[in-house]
């Protein structure tokens, strides 16, 4: 066996070395900034109708969320249903929530959002912070999504206080840290006193971790032949179970998930790598290249090629 990588090969391993980097463990998700041990709090601008299909596929993560809009429309889609939030409103998603955000059609939108983990509030166990105020809300069952209406004056100053956040993270003055972390428990110290009446003690569905077994099932598996029986084996359950896991919490099929899960990969390489569409389409799975660019111009209405001229094109 030759011992030598060939110069794609060479290109794709290097390339998944840098995605391990920049890839959350608990999203599964590509993220353009990562959270540290060291400071587990992370804010960026998102515009979700530059991404491919204008979504941002189904993840989770370990971190709560915070988000503002600051211009546009966007759509936070969960298992329970789509939360539209337009300009100069804001929301929490709570840790552990799947959701896909998506920019509707005809429409453009800039997302500020705040990513941290508990501890970034609380410490570390044991603290009477996370026991009395941090982990109540955090595993509210009954608590995935949270709408700050800028009408309501409280609802305004957790979102003044995003912005101030946002401020002091970008700026990275001497001692911002300190700064953020203060800002951001004020916000929380609201968000707790708004919630309290609501937090109630239960546990999340195991249709939930099932289906969050199986899209990290796909997650690892996905440039491999998979069957329906395998995702369902993962989360040790039928094939008819599996199924009907996936419609009624993401609304699509095992099978579409892969798909779209296998698309976004690819549309990782076309951007980050200069290997051909055949390779591209060999490394997410895909049987043929003609149908990996079939699959592809149906879903986001261009080539593969059209897509990594139009990327760039973006960033010249």
């Amino acid at each position: 066996m030759n011992q030598e990588l060939s110069a794609g090969g060479r290109e794709l391993s290097a390339y998944a070395d840098d995605i391990k980097n920049r890839i959350n463990s608990s999203t599964l998700e590509e993220t353009v900034q990562c959270i540290t041990a060291e400071f587990p709090y992370m804010t960026n601008l998102c515009t979700l109708h530059t991404l491919p299909g204008r979504t941002f596929p189904w993840h989770w993560h370990n971190e709560a969320e915070l988000f503002y809009l600051r211009s546009g429309v966007l759509d936070y889609v969960l298992p329970g249903g789509i939360h539209t939030f337009h300009k100069g409103e804001g929301g929490f998603i709570n840790a552990g929530v799947l959701h896909l955000t998506r920019c509707p059609p005809g429409a453009s939108c800039l997302q500020e959002e705040h990513i941290f983990h508990p501890s970034f509030l609380g410490g570390q166990e044991p603290s009477i912070l996370l026991s009395r105020y941090i982990t109540p809300l955090i595993r509210h069952s009954g608590l995935d999504l949270y709408r700050f209406d800028p009408s309501f004056p409280l609802h305004q100053k957790i979102i003044s206080l995003m912005k101030e956040a946002y401020g002091c993270y970008t700026r990275k003055e001497e001692g911002y840290e300190f700064d953020v972390r203060e800002i951001m428990t004020r916000l929380w110290r609201i968000l707790f006193s708004l919630t309290k009446d609501l937090r109630i003690e239960e546990k999340r569905t195991p249709r939930n971790d099932r289906i969050k077994t199986m899209m990290e099932y796909v997650a690892s598996h996905y440039q491999e032949t998979i069957s329906l029986n395998d995702i369902a084996g993962s989360a040790f359950i039928s094939s008819r179970e599996c199924s009907r896991c996936f419609q009624e919490t993401l609304g699509l099929s095992p099978f579409a998930y892969l798909t779209d899960y296998r698309l976004r990969k690819a549309c990782s390489l076309l951007k980050h790598t200069s290997l051909s569409v055949t390779d591209v389409s060999a490394a997410c799975g895909f049987n043929s290249s003609s149908y990996f660019g079939q699959t592809f111009r149906e879903a986001f209405g261009y080539t593969p090629r059209q897509y990594r001229l139009r990327q760039t094109e973006e960033t010249s």
